[in-house]
């Protein structure tokens, strides 16, 4: 019974298998699609907007021609003194990095994420070249400011996920100084998703735990025992 059940659970990795072998690194085409002069235009842009929109869940960059456009990932509550959460994106932009809000070319948000007891809007922006290793960061709320280019958001061989006991999967992205991962990486994905999807082709596989059905099986033999 416990080789069947380990057999047909090994059976249902093959697709996922074949999956990871068709992984490749990016073509000449697909970096043609990640160049300042692809990303940065008003098509590009609103369709990115758009895109963003339609996507909902339930449950950084200079000039460099892999570094087009950027995500900031600041959180932060909602001022009195502000008329809107993208005001609120900008107010925290200034005040953990100390970017002028008027140099932020803010191309829009997209939909609440929720995220057990806080709700995060992803607020989408471009801030031109900026060296992240010279900005004179908040040290009270920020350790360090870092970059991931988008050439390796959309490479396979640095995208991966994590699957969590609760029955739900990550997107999880390596190859930089740091893991980018959690809440970040949600949005991270949502808004490559929207922004290069011709690219961008990260998917986020489940497999199905083993050791719940063979909990099953195990509980269910002790009942016809007793």
């Amino acid at each position: 019974m416990i080789l069947r059940t380990i057999r047909r659970k090994a059976e249902s990795f093959l697709p996922l298998s074949l999956w990871l072998k068709s992984q490749r690194k990016l073509s000449t085409t697909e970096l043609a699609q990640l160049t300042p002069e692809a990303i940065l235009n008003d098509q590009v842009r609103a369709a990115c907007i758009k895109r963003l929109k339609l996507i909902s869940l339930t449950k950084k960059s200079g000039n460099d021609a892999s570094q087009a456009a950027v995500l900031v990932p600041l959180c932060g509550k909602k001022d009195n003194n502000d008329a809107t959460l993208e005001d609120t994106a900008l107010r925290e932009t200034w005040e953990e990095l100390h970017i002028p809000r008027d140099t932020v070319d803010v191309w829009g948000s997209g939909n609440l994420v929720e995220r057990k007891h806080v709700s995060v809007l992803p607020v989408l922006g471009f801030i031109g070249e900026v060296d992240p290793k010279s900005l004179p960061v908040n040290t009270h709320e920020v350790e360090e400011a870092f970059v991931q280019p988008l050439e390796k958001l959309c490479d396979p061989q640095f995208c991966r996920y994590t699957q969590f006991r609760d029955n739900y999967t990550l997107p999880t992205y390596i190859g930089g100084d740091h893991k980018i991962w959690g809440l970040t990486a949600v949005i991270t994905h949502l808004v490559m998703s929207a922004l290069v999807p011709g690219v961008y082709k990260h998917k986020i596989a489940y497999l199905k735990p083993i050791r719940g059905e063979s909990e099953k099986s195990s509980t269910s033999s002790k009942a016809q025992k007793s």
